[in-house]
C-alpha cells in the first residue's frame, strides 16, 4: 500500500488513477452513490462529487485540519461543536462517534448537502446526537444563494450576484443559540460568506470560551483576521486555508 501510495503521487499518476477510478465507479456503483469507510466511520459518497471523490478514493478529507480541530476539542473540552456548513457531515459524523460527545449543531443550506448529510448519521447511528438545520447562517433573515454544479457541490456558496441565485433562509447564531458561559467550537466552511456569519454571531463569540476553524482565502483573511482580533481572538495554527482562532 505504500508503494502504491508513492506511485500515485507521482504528476502523470496524480492526474491518470483518480481518472480511472471515477471511470470505474461509473460502471460499478449503483446509481452514482456507494457506502466506504473512513476513520471509523461510514459514509455515502457520490463519486460525482469533489469531496466525496477525495473520501472515496483517498481515504479522507481535510485530514490534518480535522485532526488538528478534534484534537483541540479534547486538549481544551468542549460543550457545544456548532458546524457552519457541514456538506455532507464529515466533521459532524467524527464528532458525534467520540466517546463523550458534545452538543452538536449543524447548518448546510444545499439541499443536496443536506440530504447526504443527514443519511450519512442515519448509517453511523449519531441521528440523534447531532441537531440539523438546512439553514444558512449569515448575519441577516434571508442570503441569496447560489447552487454550484452536482460535481461540485461544496462550492455553492453566497452569491447576490449571480442571476440564478435563489433566496433561502439564514439565521443570525446570536439569536437562533444564545449561549453564555460555554465552551463552543465552531467549524465555519462556507465559502466566502464567514465575515457576513462572525458578525452575526459576535455576541456568542463574546459570551464564551470559542475555538473557530474558519476557512478563509487570503483576499479575505485581512478583514476575518481584524475582526476576530477585536473580539478578543489569536490566531492559533493555520492549515492551508483554514486558520483557527481561540479566546480562551
Amino acid at each position: 500500500m505504500g508503494a502504491f501510495r508513492t506511485i500515485e503521487r507521482l504528476p502523470v499518476f496524480r492526474r491518470l488513477i483518480p481518472s480511472v477510478r471515477k471511470r470505474m465507479a461509473s460502471l460499478t456503483w449503483s446509481g452514482d452513490f456507494k457506502v466506504v469507510r473512513s476513520n471509523g466511520a461510514a459514509f455515502l459518497v457520490n463519486f460525482r462529487n469533489y469531496v466525496d471523490r477525495q473520501i472515496a478514493f483517498h481515504g479522507d478529507y481535510e485530514t490534518a485540519q480535522h485532526d488538528y480541530f478534534l484534537s483541540e476539542m479534547d486538549r481544551r473540552g468542549c460543550d457545544v461543536f456548532i458546524d457552519v456548513g457541514a456538506n455532507i457531515g464529515l466533521y459532524s459524523v467524527l464528532a458525534a462517534r467520540r466517546p463523550q460527545p458534545p452538543r452538536i449543531v449543524a447548518f448546510e443550506p444545499d439541499p443536496r448537502n443536506y440530504d447526504q448529510f443527514r443519511a450519512n448519521l442515519l448509517i453511523n447511528g449519531v441521528t440523534a446526537a447531532v441537531e440539523t438545520h438546512r439553514l444558512a447562517v449569515s448575519n441577516r433573515s434571508s442570503v441569496a444563494f447560489r447552487m454550484a454544479s452536482a460535481t461540485s457541490t461544496g462550492e455553492s456558496r453566497v452569491d447576490p450576484t449571480d442571476p440564478d441565485a435563489v433566496e433561502l433562509p439564514a439565521v443570525r447564531l446570536d439569536e437562533f443559540l444564545p449561549l453564555t458561559g460555554t465552551t463552543i467550537f465552531i467549524k465555519i466552511d462556507i465559502e466566502g460568506h464567514e465575515l457576513a456569519a462572525l458578525t452575526g454571531m459576535a455576541g456568542l463569540l463574546r459570551a464564551n470560551r470559542c475555538f473557530l476553524q474558519v476557512e478563509c482565502f487570503a483576499e479575505r483573511l485581512g478583514q476575518v483576521t481584524s475582526f476576530l482580533s477585536q473580539a478578543g481572538f489569536t490566531r492559533q495554527h493555520e492549515i492551508e486555508s483554514d486558520r483557527f482562532f481561540a479566546n480562551f
